[in-house]
């Protein structure tokens, strides 16, 4: 391991301990003068693998390291700077589409900001690129609107795409539920914007459990570039989409450092932009 990496992965042990930023939790890059990928070639087409799981690391309930090719989890990069894929949805167009967050591509700045709702004509819409800066598709649909945070990239034909959540599995369902009690959660995600070695799967725990259909507020550790990353419950459920770190971002009825959007009224509001119907694409629990 590099000098860099390990500084890197200390600095994700030490935010364990109360590391909170009112920011987006992606764009990095955007920091730094704009994305890191400038590669223009197509995604390779090679299969992925449906099982992967990244080195753990016990003692930060972490598991470091990427998984191959696209699926949730898997870094994405933007003209904007770089977040995560969360989940992979078959259109009722025949079409296949990937989320993230909606602020991955309608932001220039990794702060708060409403800007509104966008969405894209076949051919017209901003490229989206995976970690190593190939081309696997181009946005359709994106929203930065308050406690709304999504965006849906329309994937290249031609680019082999995995429905299962790196290191976790799932997601076998959705979960909807309105509950109270405290809740554990999963994040797979590419803090700092790098990916590869530094990609990781983390525990969240959301104290006041899930009573809000829309927002989740919950305690854990999430960086810039970790924005629109799958959140998991304990069944391998989908929850929602990682939106922001630091307090008070969103209008969160259960107040935490760390800001979740719920998956079902995003790509319900999606659906009804974009005249196509999604259907969510599951996979077994690892």
């Amino acid at each position: 391991m590099t000098r860099l990496r390990l500084v890197l992965v200390l600095a994700i042990a030490l935010a364990t301990v109360g590391l909170a930023t009112p920011a987006r939790a992606g764009l990095l890059d955007s920091l730094l003068g704009g994305s890191s990928g400038e590669g223009t070639s197509t995604a390779s087409e090679a299969t992925t693998a449906e099982a992967c799981r990244p080195f753990a690391v016990p003692v930060l309930d972490l598991g470091l390291g990427s998984c191959p090719g696209v699926r949730p989890g898997a870094r994405v990069q933007t003209d904007n700077g770089s977040c995560t894929l969360n989940f992979l949805f078959r259109g009722s167009d025949g079409e296949r589409y990937m989320g993230t967050a909606g602020h991955c591509i309608l932001s220039t700045l990794p702060i708060s900001q409403n800007i509104g709702e966008q969405s894209f004509a076949a051919g017209e819409g901003p490229e989206a690129r995976d970690g190593d800066g190939n081309r696997i598709g181009e946005f359709t649909y994106a929203i930065q609107d308050n406690a709304r945070d999504f965006g849906l990239v329309r994937l290249d034909d031609n680019v082999v795409a995995s429905p299962q959540v790196a290191q976790f599995g799932g997601p076998t369902g959705v979960n909807d539920e309105l509950t109270t009690g405290p809740t554990t959660l999963s994040l797979f995600g590419n803090p700092l914007g790098i990916g590869g070695p530094l990609a990781s799967g983390r525990t969240l725990l959301a104290p006041g459990g899930l009573p809000d259909p829309d927002t989740v507020g919950a305690i854990g550790v999430a960086l810039p570039g970790d924005s629109g990353g799958p959140v998991l419950d304990e069944q391998g459920r989908a929850v929602g989409v990682l939106v922001s770190v630091g307090v008070g971002l969103s209008p969160i009825s259960n107040p935490g450092p760390i800001g979740i959007t719920r998956l079902t009224p995003q790509v319900d509001q999606a659906e009804r932009v974009i005249g196509v119907d999604l259907t969510l694409q599951t996979a077994p629990q690892l």
